[in-house]
């Protein structure tokens, strides 16, 4: 890879890092929505993706893309940067290994040194439980230029942490910078055979989740309805979307086990009516198509959205029952207009507030945004 500067006098250029290219479909729609929203901004912009499989995110999104864990490689991608760029997603987490704050901070760290622009991309913060970790991100993220958040509470924890100098936003996740194409969808929820998604993921130590979503799938069919489960990201959600599939054993029910891909992911959720969901991303999807959700917070990430959504965190408790879903079920169906015009026009504020990210993102890149360049570090 040629080893430049990008500048008034070349290419443009901004060097995305997040969780990439690990077939995860919430943060591979993630990235086609921010290098859509950057590049409506910008499109001569060139991208560079840190990515866990470069050849398969060059396929998908049209970028340059090296592997995430070849410092050679970073470090040349870095030196031809005008913007560092980390996000989005929960990236800021120690929940899921004690060595995901030091990766991402060190690629923030890189374009420190090298003393380009770096900012935080609508990102989610937290858990973090590590007194090393809050004491990393404290460091890295008062030097940064920029951080835009995708929620008020990820801003609370970095302000817990003592993160106080670089501009501070909160903006939307990027997917509702999306525009997904319409699905026709059954609109005879009583008798139309209308379709429910699953989304679910295996959850150690927590309510019985499996136990929960049996008895509304099968309250689902015994009202006529069609239920698919569909795994968000093939390694950790097949498993329990297969058991689901196998135990319910009705000719109703579908299991997409192939082309786990993000845009199918959208493509089946759009065509349904109600979506289940336990991953953060599938109740993202379901918003922005304008589809009701009944959504389980195993995170504190999805309690946080459901909050601003104005709809209960099924979870929380030991004590999730398939009665609490049934009943919300049954109270989305009698009063299903209004509960979709209401995730119609959450959804529209949130697609508002998703491409005011990528308008600082370029502003801060071509030195009209917030800099601390001239500060010391």
């Amino acid at each position: 890879m040629l080893i430049q500067r990008g500048g008034r006098d070349s290419v443009a250029t901004i060097v995305l890092s997040g969780y990439f290219g690990y077939n995860n479909a919430g943060d591979e729609a993630l990235l086609k929505a921010m290098i859509a929203a950057l590049r409506s901004k910008r499109p001569d912009i060139r991208i560079i993706v840190l990515s866990g499989q470069p050849a398969l995110t060059r396929k998908d999104h049209q970028v340059i893309a090296v592997h995430r864990y070849n410092p050679l490689a970073i470090v040349a991608a870095i030196l031809q940067a005008d913007l560092i760029v980390s996000g989005g997603g929960s990236l800021l987490q120690d929940v899921t290994g004690k060595l995901t704050i030091p990766y991402y901070l060190m690629v923030v760290a890189l374009g420190l040194l090298f003393r380009r622009k770096c900012m935080f991309y609508a990102q989610g913060i937290g858990p973090v439980n590590g007194r090393f970790g809050k004491a990393l991100i404290k460091w890295v993220a008062n030097r940064t230029d920029l951080i835009t958040l995708r929620d008020a509470a990820s801003a609370k924890r970095l302000q817990r942490m003592g993160v106080k100098n670089p501009s501070m936003l909160v903006t939307a996740d990027p997917v509702f910078g999306l525009t997904p194409e319409e699905k026709k969808r059954v609109t005879d929820l009583q008798t139309g055979r209308a379709e429910a998604v699953f989304c679910l993921r295996g959850w150690k130590n927590g309510p019985d989740l499996e136990g929960a979503c049996l008895k509304l799938a099968q309250h689902l069919l015994d009202r006529g309805w069609r239920v698919t489960f569909l795994p968000m990201h093939a390694e950790e959600d097949l498993a329990i979307c297969r058991n689901m599939t196998r135990q319910l054993n009705h000719s109703r029910v579908q299991l997409i086990d192939e082309e786990l891909h993000y845009e199918n992911a959208i493509n089946t959720i759009a065509e349904s009516s109600l979506l289940v969901g336990v991953r953060l991303h599938s109740l993202l999807f379901a918003t922005l198509l304008g589809i009701p959700i009944i959504g389980i917070a195993y995170d504190p990430k999805v309690t946080g959205f459901l909050n601003e959504l104005g709809r209960p965190a099924f979870g929380e408790t030991p004590e999730l029952t398939g009665y609490q879903l049934i009943r919300e079920f049954e109270r989305i169906l009698s009063n299903y207009e209004k509960e979709q015009q209401a995730v119609f026009d959450f959804a529209h504020e949130l697609k508002n507030r998703a491409l005011v990210t990528a308008q600082l993102a370029i502003e801060l890149m071509e030195d009209k945004g917030p800099d601390k360049r001239t500060k010391s570090r």
